[in-house]
């Protein structure tokens, strides 16, 4: 079967917003703000095994028509899209830990668009948005950490955390040596050099390319921030017309030993290869 819906997983603060916006640019593309849909196919698929009504099946007879059906749920909630001639672009930073449940739903190597980003870097951002947004916080899963900076950086990197999921992920197909699965886009990337950066994207998902306007990239894809425990305008809110260069690191948020830290130690591997995939 071929791939009729693209996924966007890839690392929080490191421009998936911009770049679905900037996608949004391509008539043929139908982008999304952060999606549901996986919560769904992650329920058919516990649930499904727990309805007693099944257990008698033949599982040669059951198991087909299982799978035909979740991945009925992802083509139906696009079917207008689809049938638009359009190509969905769905986001949620899990799909990369779901690699595996979409190759057998879509019986083929599916490939995920992925934006990468020094962790310091995002760990930096989240820190920064974090301290507009005190009256609206979420709560935390260790309340302890979230009372410091670091604290709240180590919540952010647990394996199930914003940013430790999308990481154990990137581990996991590293560790499977199945990096060419995913459409990396590294931040530094897209902001210096967009235009060179979505020719390779466009590349590698087999598209032909569409010119997009990087002088003029308007915000058309909108997300409630205070839903994601943040002030409104503040977490997925993107900078509107010519996309610049990234601002250089605000190294008053963390401390040398901290980075260092994260950089050459705890993460280097991710460190080294964002790096050697990076113009």
């Amino acid at each position: 079967m071929q791939q009729n819906i693209f996924f966007m997983s890839g690392f929080p603060r490191a421009g998936t917003t911009l770049l679905m916006n900037v996608l949004a640019q391509n008539p043929r593309f139908h982008t999304t703000s952060t999606s549901g849909v996986i919560s769904l196919l992650l329920q058919t698929k516990e649930n499904w095994k727990k309805n007693e009504n099944f257990n008698s099946a033949d599982e040669v007879y059951l198991y087909p028509r299982i799978k035909s059906m979740m991945r009925g749920m992802l083509e139906g909630f696009y079917r207008d899209v689809l049938d638009n001639n359009q190509i969905p672009i769905d986001k949620n930073r899990f799909w990369a830990n779901q690699i595996d449940l979409l190759d057998e739903i879509f019986e083929t190597k599916v490939k995920i668009i992925f934006p990468v980003r020094n962790i310091i870097d995002c760990l930096i951002s989240f820190e920064k948005m974090g301290r507009q947004s005190s009256i609206i916080s979420r709560p935390e899963k260790n309340i302890i950490n979230a009372l410091t900076t670091v604290g709240r950086a180590e919540n952010s990197l647990a394996d199930d955390g914003i940013l430790g999921a999308p990481i154990l992920a990137l581990r996991e197909i590293l560790y499977r040596k199945e990096w060419d699965r995913l459409i990396l886009v590294p931040f530094n990337d897209l902001l210096n050099y967009p235009e060179p950066t979505l020719k390779r994207l466009y590349y590698q998902l087999e598209l032909e390319y569409f010119p997009h306007d990087v002088e003029n990239v308007k915000q058309v894809i909108i997300e409630n921030d205070t839903f994601h425990g943040f002030a409104p305008n503040t977490l997925h809110k993107i900078k509107e017309g010519k996309i610049t260069p990234p601002t250089p690191r605000d190294t008053t948020i963390f401390q040398e030993d901290f980075i260092y830290q994260i950089e050459n130690e705890r993460y280097k591997d991710i460190t080294d290869f964002i790096a050697a995939n990076s113009a």
